[in-house]
């Protein structure tokens, strides 16, 4: 299990990947059936697929990424490019960042995650338990606060105020089905998001369902 939280650890604080921002919403192509794009980074934005047709400087991402998700995310009313992902016979990773962001130098991350068969060997609590304890392992002191609890979901806030380079305010729901343990992060860099958007984040995360 060390593995496993070091994993979680390093996806919502340290995510080595990279992407583009030097375009605008305006460069979004709305990704239909019918449109005959060939699509080089994709998009969230308005609760449908988008992507941008041009050629990026950035490393290329997977094309076939977007349809390894298992979530239905609810995001807010910007785009967000699926900029990294990852997926073996463990675990499945998908990180998403908004449009403008720049993924080496990060202000706000969503990461989604799946592990088959996690359910049948930890409950939600108690892998919200083992991560912020490992938080604490690590030399961190996080602020940690409980706002749903049940056997099926769990949704918790720990805030990181120090060091300085690791000031971080994330939320963090764990669901479990029949076939898998599924964490969404949502994470800001600053110790403290502010109720409105804490309030906001809390009804997206709510609101994603398993696909």
């Amino acid at each position: 299990m060390k593995f496993l939280y070091k994993l979680l650890l390093l996806s919502a604080i340290m995510s080595p990947v990279m992407a583009d921002n030097a375009i605008t919403e305006n460069d979004l192509v709305k990704v239909t059936s019918g449109a005959n794009v060939k699509c080089v980074t994709y998009y969230i934005y308005k609760k449908a697929l988008y992507c941008n047709p041009k050629v990026s400087k950035a490393e290329p991402v997977d094309p076939h990424l977007k349809d390894e998700e298992k979530l239905n995310i609810v995001f807010d009313d910007r785009p967000w490019q699926i900029a990294w992902g990852n997926k073996d016979k463990d675990s499945t990773t998908i990180e998403y960042v908004p449009l403008g962001d720049d993924i080496n130098n990060w202000n706000e991350l969503i990461t989604s995650q799946f592990f088959p068969g996690l359910q049948d060997k930890v409950t939600p609590r108690d892998f919200a338990d083992r991560f912020v304890q490992k938080l604490k392992d690590d030399g961190y002191t996080p602020v940690v606060t409980f706002l749903k609890n049940s056997p099926d979901q769990v949704v918790y806030e720990y805030r990181i105020d120090k060091p300085e380079n690791q000031i971080q305010d994330e939320m963090q729901m764990i669901t479990v089905d029949n076939k898998g343990m599924y964490i969404l992060h949502y994470v800001i860099k600053k110790f403290d998001m502010g109720q409105s958007n804490r309030e906001k984040w809390l009804k997206n995360l709510s609101d994603t369902t398993i696909k």
